[in-house]
């Protein structure tokens, strides 16, 4: 897999700006390893373990034990697939069913999360300014992740 097919170029990225919305989840100590189009993080901490942080779901996934594994295709075919979700991509870009094309500093987001009932169809994905997503997704999760306990 081509995994810069399904990445947004984060050269010229403000790193800081796009990772401080999520310091209440993820510390303050994760550096970007790759941002995928659907606007998803692959991160790691200066111990060089390896995490996804979703944005869409809220959540801090761990996934390895050496960041390097991510570059040495030791991560298995289904967490490759969770990070990328290429099917997904390829359908939004796809012209004649999602025709979704990103322009540079943008990502695909949900219109409604999941968790708030939207579905993982095409027609609930937009194209997004990649600073907006990340800001405006922490602040949702974090106000759901603050309501009360049952």
């Amino acid at each position: 897999m081509d995994t810069t097919r399904y990445t947004v170029n984060i050269i010229n990225l403000d790193r800081k700006k796009l990772l401080d919305p999520w310091e209440w989840l993820i510390g303050k100590d994760k550096e970007i390893i790759v941002v995928t189009k659907i606007g998803d993080v692959v991160l790691k901490d200066p111990d060089n373990k390896l995490y996804l942080l979703s944005t869409a779901d809220g959540t801090l996934e761990f996934l390895s034990n050496y960041s390097d594994d991510f570059y040495k295709n030791r991560l298995s075919a289904e967490q490759y697939y969770e990070i990328f979700q290429p099917r997904f991509v390829e359908d939004l870009e796809d012209t004649e069913q999602g025709n979704k094309q990103l322009k540079d500093g943008q990502v695909y987001a949900y219109t409604i999360l999941p968790i708030l009932g939207g579905s993982c169809v095409l027609e609930n994905i937009y194209c997004v300014d990649i600073y907006e997503h990340f800001v405006s997704s922490a602040a949702t999760h974090r106000e759901i992740d603050e309501l009360p306990k049952k």
